[in-house]
């Protein structure tokens, strides 16, 4: 919050008694006056006008992205002593990151995730691994499937064959996440928790609801999507979303063949269920890894899933980042991005009915003393007035 100049205000004030009091008849007057109440309201609105900091944050807690483990202890260092009000975060999958986070965060921010999923054993008493119950499917899959990871429509039907859609969501998950390479879904000295949709939501301003919306309910998948919608106060309503990625050429996700055709089709529909949930609210602010964003010639930016970005344009959402700044948010010079081509702008703050005060590419440095940064992903910042 902007702090009030009220010494300097009430100088001002005390000139403009002395002006009306001593000089009533003298005809300039009638100008000082308009002069004082002009003053009066913009130091009475500066007063009020709060700077809202929104943020977004593909972190890619995940072990195929080099330097896991350095990456991470950055970053979490960066969250809790990071300048911001409300941060979607994106790639947290894994329970003992997000116990990490929140001891080291503390009680004065607000972490908030989607239900974990927890897999215990004898008879509930004890922790357990989430693929505690698939080991003949994990085996499969490591034996079979592994070396086909760079093409999901192959790597689906091999896990399909081995019985991957029968055990449970979060096993996939954590197959998926761990790149088909079972041990830390076994790790039984951890027995460690998943966060299917990997989205997370940091707040230092108090939340008064918050809940998970998934986008197919019910559907196990390879890559299970999902939103946090919650009501923060002062701010509106945030919908903190990782939507679906442009990760292959081919559909892949088995149980989904019959409702689309492309992965753009269902980045589509994602993009159409936060619009339409979002537009239930008078200030709603969309954030995430939307895994859509225009061409930008200018800055040598490629469009990616660019229908998706234009419907959120025809419902009234803006993305202040893309008009003010515009750089690539997943930029092949960032050292971390492997085998790809293009500059693309995937990470949006996407607002309606609010007033925007400024936005900005965040943590894009590389680590003090390090050739990387903290991600893949470059984070986003948009500044709004409540």
């Amino acid at each position: 919050m902007h702090n009030c100049p009220l010494d300097e205000f009430n100088n001002q004030a005390e000139s403009c008694k002395h002006v009306h009091g001593e000089y009533s008849r003298i005809s300039t007057i009638t100008m000082m006056q308009p002069f004082c109440m002009t003053l009066l309201c913009m130091v009475s609105l500066w007063c009020v006008v709060q700077a809202i900091k929104i943020q977004t944050y593909n972190v890619g807690f995940i072990s195929f992205i080099d330097n896991y483990e350095e990456r991470k202890e950055n970053a979490i260092r960066a969250l809790r002593s990071g300048d911001y009000d409300v941060m979607c975060l994106q790639e947290m999958w894994y329970g003992d990151d997000i116990d990490r986070l929140k001891k080291k965060l503390g009680k004065s921010i607000t972490v908030y995730t989607p239900p974990l999923y927890q897999e215990r054993m004898f008879g509930g008493f004890l922790k357990a691994p989430p693929c505690h119950n698939a080991p003949i499917t994990a085996a499969c899959i490591a034996l079979k499937c592994a070396d086909l990871a760079n093409n999901y429509a192959a790597l689906a039907n091999c896990t399909v064959e081995c019985g991957l859609m029968s055990e449970s969501q979060g096993c996939i998950t954590c197959l998926s996440v761990s790149s088909w390479t079972p041990l830390r879904c076994f790790n039984y000295w951890k027995g460690e928790s998943i966060n299917i949709p990997g989205v997370v939501l940091l707040s230092k301003r108090k939340v008064t609801s918050v809940k998970t919306v998934f986008f197919e309910p019910n559907v196990k998948q390879l890559s299970r999507r999902a939103y946090i919608e919650a009501e923060i106060e002062d701010v509106g309503t945030v919908f903190c979303s990782h939507s679906t990625s442009n990760a292959n050429t081919e559909y892949y996700e088995p149980q989904l063949r019959h409702l689309y055709s492309s992965l753009a089709e269902q980045n589509l529909a994602d993009s159409r269920k936060l619009i339409e949930a979002a537009l239930q609210a008078d200030k709603p602010v969309i954030m995430g890894d939307l895994n859509t964003g225009p061409e930008i010639p200018a800055n040598n930016i490629t469009n990616e899933f660019e229908d998706s970005y234009n419907e959120f344009l025809s419902q009234g959402f803006q993305s202040p980042y893309v008009t003010m700044v515009g750089k690539c948010t997943f930029c092949r010079k960032n050292p971390l991005v492997e085998d790809w081509e293009y500059d693309e702008v995937l990470d949006h703050v996407l607002v309606r009915n609010h007033t925007v005060l400024g936005a900005k590419r965040i943590y894009d440095q590389n680590i003090p003393g390090k050739d990387f940064p903290m991600s893949d992903h470059y984070g986003v910042e948009v500044e709004v007035g409540n």
